[in-house]
């Protein structure tokens, strides 16, 4: 059906569509981010953060006021490619630091392409809620 409506077959089609959006998304330089996770445990938080083909060398990790910063970049090699699904760039993410992380004992590892990064706790009693009462204006 595509072959009747399309001036070129499929397998045409299909080629000219991928090779557009290969060069669109070289040309931006759209930073990738990360997928990720963050678990909670009695005495530390675990973020663990996708980085396939990354190594050590190739990742930053660092704070930044109260944000935890990711940064990398996955470099492409050059070569005759037959088929092109892995992103490569520049890789960021900031992550918020919940208010009972310390800034100190921080661990970063890699392993298997999942970076991750220990985040200890500091006991701090429960802050009861405060009520902010609401006025009405006529």
């Amino acid at each position: 059906m595509l072959e009747k409506l399309w001036p070129f077959g499929r397998s045409r089609f299909r080629k000219a569509v991928e090779e557009a959006l290969e060069k669109a998304f070289q040309e931006t330089g759209e930073t990738l981010e990360p997928l990720s996770e963050l678990s909670e445990q009695e005495d530390h938080y675990l973020l663990r953060v996708e980085v396939p083909g990354l190594g050590p060398e190739n990742l930053e990790v660092r704070l930044e006021g109260d944000q935890l910063v990711i940064e990398g970049e996955k470099r492409e090699e050059r070569r005759t490619k037959h088929l092109a699904e892995i992103a490569y760039g520049r890789i960021y993410r900031a992550y918020l630091l919940p208010k009972d992380a310390k800034r100190e004992g921080m661990e970063a590892r890699l392993r298997k392409g999942v970076l991750e990064v220990r985040i200890p706790r500091e006991s701090r009693p429960e802050e009861p809620p405060v009520r902010i009462p609401v006025r009405e204006e006529a």
